[in-house]
């Protein structure tokens, strides 16, 4: 029974079935951490005091293969961020990315990491399952995650609010 073939063999299945174990569990908890739909809360006044509708920076026709899919489902997506100038006076409006208009503040620096926040969103999408993408009650849910992941990038301000201008699941 000390056949050391039969402990390195013994060894390596115990190996994969933690590994196995510790990716299902992993998964499991994103997934009811970020994606299990909760009872709306009501919402908060906003921002505490309204600024009205910002100036808009879209990123547009992104698509993505999400997780599971094989390559045989598609998401296309636009999305809009909008955001509010720090400062007075400046113009207000609406751009999309790659514009010739000259941006400032969090408009400029969007304009500058737009590959690297495509890339981003992107990858954050894709790693979704279909019926997450695919189910309208985990909108809300995706919005904030997007919200919050392109936030984490910014240093000149925030993005305030993220509207998808189109979703596209086929």
């Amino acid at each position: 029974m000390s056949n050391p073939i039969v402990k390195i063999a013994i060894m390596v299945f115990a190996g994969i079935a933690i590994v196995v174990l510790q990716v299902a569990v992993s998964r499991m908890l994103v997934k009811k951490m970020f994606f299990t739909p909760k009872a709306e809360k009501p919402v908060q006044e906003e921002k505490e005091h309204h600024q009205g509708i910002g100036d808009i920076y879209t990123l547009e026709d992104l698509v993505i293969n999400p997780a599971q899919s094989g390559g045989r489902r598609h998401l296309l997506v636009s999305i809009g961020l909008e955001y509010h100038h720090e400062g007075e006076g400046e113009e207000s409006g609406s751009h999309s990315g790659g514009g010739e208009g000259e941006l400032t503040g969090v408009g400029a620096e969007l304009q500058s990491l737009e590959p690297v926040l495509r890339d981003n969103l992107i990858t954050l999408l894709a790693g979704q399952n279909i019926n997450i993408l695919s189910d309208i009650k985990y909108r809300e849910r995706i919005r904030k995650s997007l919200l919050e992941a392109i936030n984490f990038y910014l240093y000149e301000g925030q993005v305030d609010r993220l509207y998808f201008t189109k979703y596209v699941f086929q």
